[in-house]
């Protein structure tokens, strides 16, 4: 099946949008084709305006996919104790550390 003119419009995802960020300020997102601006350049550029939000979480998400998978050292340490069966994880920690997750989830 090939679905084509969807509301009259051939490329509905091709238009330009106007939004609100976080702030309050409106932010637009165009996508032209190049020579539909008629500008002096003869082309247009995609452009994003993010919002302070927006910037923390691709900076996090940048420092997170940049971070090692894991302490390879402690995971070589505790697969260890597991497999010799001499691995006694503190019961008393783990509870504390649930529940201050809880507490920062739901206050």
């Amino acid at each position: 099946m090939d679905i084509k003119n969807i509301f009259g419009i051939n490329q509905p995802y091709g238009q330009n949008r106007v939004g609100r960020n976080d702030s309050g300020e409106s932010s637009s997102v165009s996508r032209g084709k190049a020579g539909s601006s008629g500008g002096a350049s003869g082309s247009s550029a995609d452009r994003v305006t993010l919002s302070d939000g927006g910037r923390l979480v691709s900076v996090a998400t940048r420092t997170a996919q940049e971070a090692p998978e894991s302490r390879a050292d402690k995971v070589a340490s505790l697969k260890a104790q597991v497999e010799a069966g001499t691995y006694q994880p503190d019961s008393k920690k783990i509870a504390e550390k649930m529940l201050t997750m809880e507490s920062e989830l739901f206050g």
